[in-house]
C-alpha cells in the first residue's frame, strides 16, 4: 500500500487539506465577484489573465479547468465590460490573446483586495512565515504546471519592449 504524502495534526491528508485550502480561495473568489456584481468565474478568469499578462483561450480554459468553447462567451462579457482585449498573435493566426485592460485592471485591483482580505483571514493562523513557506512549497508544485500550461500560449514571435516579469510570458504586442 502506498504511504500518503503527508498527514495534518489533526490527521488529514495533504491534497485532502490542499482541496479545501484552494476552496477556501475560491469562496473569497465568488463573495468579492457577488460584491462586484460579475460572476466569479469572469473574475477569476480576470485574475488569472492580469497574473499572467494575458494569455490565450486555450491556455485560460486549462487554468480554468472548462471546455475551450466556454472561452468564447466568457472572453466576450469580458470584451464588453471593456475588461479586456482580445489581440491576435503575430506569429501565428490560429492564436488569439486575451489581455487585461487599464480598466480591467482597474476592477480586478478594487475587487480581488476583497478577496484577498478574506484569504488572509482564512490564513490568518499562520505567522508570516508560515505563510510565506506555504506560499514557497506550494510553488513548487504547481509552477511547473502553470509553466507547462501557459507555455503553449506564449506568443510566436517576442514582442518588443520591456522584459515581462520573472515566470510569466510577454503580452502580445497591440
Amino acid at each position: 500500500m502506498t504511504q500518503p504524502l503527508g498527514r495534518s495534526p489533526g490527521g488529514l491528508e495533504l491534497g485532502y487539506l490542499a482541496l479545501h485550502a484552494g476552496r477556501l480561495v475560491q469562496t473569497a473568489v465568488e463573495e468579492a465577484a457577488l460584491e462586484a456584481g460579475m460572476p466569479a468565474m469572469d473574475l477569476l478568469a480576470l485574475y488569472m489573465l492580469g497574473e499572467h499578462d494575458g494569455l490565450t483561450g486555450g491556455a485560460l480554459a486549462r487554468l480554468l479547468h472548462v471546455q475551450q468553447s466556454s472561452i468564447t462567451p466568457l472572453a466576450d462579457r469580458l470584451e464588453g465590460a471593456g475588461l479586456i482585449s482580445r489581440a491576435p498573435d503575430s506569429g501565428d493566426r490560429r492564436k488569439v490573446w486575451l489581455c487585461p485592460t487599464a480598466s480591467g485592471r482597474e476592477v480586478l485591483e478594487r475587487t480581488i483586495a476583497v478577496a484577498r482580505g478574506a484569504v488572509r483571514e482564512s490564513f490568518g493562523p499562520l505567522s508570516r512565515g508560515s505563510a510565506a513557506a506555504l506560499a514557497a512549497l506550494l510553488g513548487e508544485v504547481v509552477e511547473p504546471w502553470l509553466a507547462e500550461v501557459t507555455r503553449s500560449g506564449l506568443p510566436s514571435a517576442a514582442p518588443a519592449g520591456p522584459t515581462p516579469r520573472a515566470g510569466r510570458p510577454s503580452r502580445p504586442p497591440g
